[in-house]
């Protein structure tokens, strides 16, 4: 069964889950709007961060287009390229480089496809033969002509360090940039690719010059782009980066390479606008991206952690204040649970009072709660009214069981007052028991009202079973009686046998001194069939040869034996073949028809409830021979198993009504007054452990009731001293209880009980210690 709890203790629960569930609601919800707060603020932090990055591209971008605008009318550009690195638009140009940062080379050919570079080493960080240039130089101008190029190394003030020459001329010619560009009218620009001089990301800007002589062109790298991403981050664990449609990484605030496979994965199959959520090397990150142009996206990711940190912090400090707020108010909630469950306790405790049965102690209790009040007057009246009606069902029940026993007595005039008079002699045992301080008795009592009607149920029915108990059975004064005495019909057959003779006389069959032998001996046999009938004395082998010899005789039978029959004995004479009459029968006999069946009996039922009685194979045997062959007296097996059986049927008959549980122990005490110590009794041979102080009380009520009962014509009426000394050879064969005997002696109970119901002449002197000895 499962655990219950105070309600106490629930209601504590009760608040303590409300308090911490909107606690705990009000906590997360504050977390959750914070972090939609926090990613809301992120996003517009990105849309700005990329507005001031397009923002910053377009200016760069226009700066250039300034640039080329300038080199076209830059008359310096159409003077011819030699090697020569002075060449005269060297000054513009490294004014240009020194002016704008994200310019890495500036270049332009003449007519002759000759190339004239100029070179910021210190932007050219990734140049593979940076190794072989002089420390000093700053500026590399680069001419290629006539399969020859030659590189012009300078300082930073722009003097001559040295140059060295290349076998090999630089072509730029099938470029896709400069086919477009001499051609076209307009600057191009190219989209975001690898510079292979550079291992760097940029563009190139071109134009070309007056009469298509040649093209002016300037290299744009991301490195000052990277730069200016880094001066867009509020934190260092915010990464913010170009990328082209590809995945490739074009410029990034802190050096990222290559992009997470989740981001794309995500641009592969969304090039708008995204947010991301996911986790990549077992962290976990929140990420924006959006075009900028064709083909270019700009990208901005931070870690969650980091991000929603402030929060995170947030919610402790939130639940902390709820945690300490919630043990601010236990004392306040205890106050108020203890003013709702105190009343409930008090009304719990009048629940037990009822549950008691002590209706009178029932009273209503004061509390402010409307419903708690009105269901502690709603407790007093039901109390009220299960004490009216629990006293109505006792004095039911008392009548009812009274008239049981009542009818009972009634049934035999030869038992009446048996089942009244016995529950006296019980209680005034009880009574001496429950009060002794003596062993075994001085932890046995009856205290409360409910064990002392329990006791009396059972002593008011220990017989009930008597009534499916036949009355000629329990009255059966000869062994020939069943609902009449048969022995009148057996004179009949010996008046028979008589005139039989008379009339052999008459027929000069026989001589008057056989008719008159053979009439005596008739008279000799019927005297003796009818003494034994009586069944007084103990029928030896002798008699019951002399019976078996008489019951041989035989007479004439004339009428026919299967008409005038009820239904049942019609059924018994079915399997019996009828006689051609006259018939010649037996004087006395044991018929088939005589043999009851015992029928509807379920022996593994018995077993399972514990009866040991012999049970005969047949219910009643009425045979003639058979009952006046009693050895001891006037009943057979089968009608003392019947008459015995009247326990087993108080036993079942009781063990099927619903007792309250007060009352379990009534089937208990009114089917073991047969039992004795030893377990020679019946109808379950129970022996002393087995036995309760209360059942072998029964017992000895039970016997002593039977020994001085007055009211049965069968038998005289045993005198006190006669019943006592009776009970002292039980005592000493173990069939009753010797504590509970000398109690009932010393207390002179047998005397209290004498005074109201024997007759004067019963009550004589008793010697208790010779009684006792």
């Amino acid at each position: 069964m499962r655990k219950k709890y105070s309600i106490q203790t629930y209601i504590l629960l009760l608040f303590t889950l409300v308090v911490g569930f909107i606690s705990i609601v009000t906590t997360f919800s504050h977390y959750t709007l914070s972090k939609s707060l926090a990613l809301e603020a992120t996003a517009q932090s990105f849309m700005q961060r990329s507005h001031n990055i397009s923002k910053h591209m377009q200016i760069s971008k226009q700066n250039v287009l300034n640039i080329l605008n300038i080199a076209k009318i830059n008359h310096n550009l159409y003077e011819p390229i030699t090697f020569n690195y002075k060449h005269p638009a060297l000054h513009d140009i490294l004014q240009f480089i020194s002016i704008y940062d994200d310019i890495s080379s500036i270049y332009f050919t003449d007519k002759n496809r000759a190339i004239y570079e100029v070179l910021d080493i210190d932007e050219a960080y990734a140049l593979p033969q940076k190794s072989s240039i002089p420390k000093q130089t700053r500026w590399i101008v680069l001419i290629s002509k006539d399969g020859k190029t030659l590189e012009t190394y300078l300082d930073k003030n722009q003097q001559y360090i040295g140059q060295h020459y290349l076998n090999k001329q630089i072509n730029i010619q099938n470029r896709l940039w400069f086919q477009e560009a001499i051609v076209s009218e307009k600057p191009i620009i190219t989209d975001f690719y690898k510079f292979q001089t550079l291992q760097e990301y940029g563009y190139t800007y071109a134009i070309s010059l007056p009469d298509k002589q040649g093209v002016f062109a300037i290299d744009y790298t991301t490195k000052m782009l990277n730069k200016f991403l880094q001066t867009q981050k509020d934190t260092q664990d915010v990464a913010i980066f170009l990328f082209s449609a590809t995945g490739t990484v074009l410029a990034s605030s802190d050096k990222q390479k290559e992009l997470d496979p989740v981001i794309l994965h995500s641009l592969q199959q969304n090039n708008n606008e995204v947010k991301l959520h996911y986790t990549y090397n077992h962290t976990d990150y929140f990420m924006l991206y959006k075009p900028l142009g064709k083909d270019v996206f700009l990208g901005i990711k931070t870690p969650t952690k980091k991000l929603f940190a402030p929060f995170v912090k947030t919610l402790e400090q939130s639940l902390l204040f709820s945690l300490l707020a919630f043990v601010m108010t236990l004392p306040l909630i205890f106050y108020i649970t203890n003013k709702i469950t105190h009343p409930i306790k008090l009304l719990v405790e009048e629940k037990h009072k009822i549950k008691k049965r002590a209706f009178d102690e029932v009273h209503t209790i004061r509390t402010p709660l409307r419903e708690l009040s009105e269901l502690s007057h709603a407790l007093v009246s039901m109390s009220r009214s299960i004490s009216a009606y629990q006293n109505s069902q006792a004095e039911l029940l008392d009548a009812i069981v009274r008239l049981i026993a009542k009818a009972i007595d009634a049934k035999s005039p030869y038992t009446g007052g048996h089942c009244a008079r016995v529950p006296k002699v019980a209680e005034l045992l009880l009574s001496a028991a429950s009060k002794s301080n003596k062993e075994p008795f001085e932890r046995f009592s009856f205290d409360s009202q409910e064990e002392k009607k329990e006791f009396e149920i059972g002593a008011w029915l220990h017989d009930c079973g008597k009534v499916t108990t036949p009355e000629y059975v329990i009255d059966k004064a000869t062994k020939l009686e069943t609902i009449y005495n048969r022995i009148h019909e057996i004179r009949t057959r010996f008046e028979v046998l008589w005139r039989d003779a008379e009339i052999a006389y008459l027929r000069e069959e026989i001589s008057r001194d056989e008719m008159i032998q053979k009439q005596q001996q008739l008279q000799d046999d019927f005297a003796f069939i009818a003494s034994v009938n009586i069944g007084g004395e103990f029928m030896t082998q002798e008699k019951q040869s002399r019976v078996q010899a008489i019951a041989q005789q035989r007479w004439v039978r004339h009428f026919d034996d299967r008409i005038g029959l009820g239904e049942e004995e019609t059924l018994r004479l079915r399997n019996t073949p009828s006689k051609t009459l006259p018939a010649t029968e037996e004087l006395l006999s044991d018929k088939q028809e005589h043999i009851i069946k015992r029928v509807g009996f379920n022996e593994e039922e018995y077993k399972q409830m514990g009866f040991k009685m012999d049970v005969p194979q047949y219910l009643y045997n009425y045979g003639e021979v058979y009952n006046l062959c009693i050895e001891k007296g006037t009943l057979t097996p089968e009608e003392r198993y019947k008459i015995n059986e009247h326990v087993i049927m108080s036993i079942k008959m009781l063990e099927e009504i619903p007792f309250p549980e007060h009352m379990k122990r009534v089937p208990e005490y009114a089917g073991t007054h047969h039992e004795t110590l030893i377990g020679t009794g019946y109808p379950r041979k129970l022996t002393a452990d087995e036995l309760s102080i209360p059942a072998r009380i029964m017992a000895i009520a039970d016997i002593f009731e039977a020994l001085t009962a007055s009211d049965r014509p069968y038998k005289k009426a045993k005198t006190l001293s006669e019943a006592l000394r009776i009970m002292s050879f039980m005592v000493k064969d173990k069939h009753i209880d010797a504590d509970l005997f000398e109690l009932f002696v010393k207390e002179k109970i047998y005397l209290q009980y004498g005074k109201n119901y024997l007759k004067k002449e019963q009550i004589d002197e008793i010697d208790e210690e010779q009684i006792l000895s």
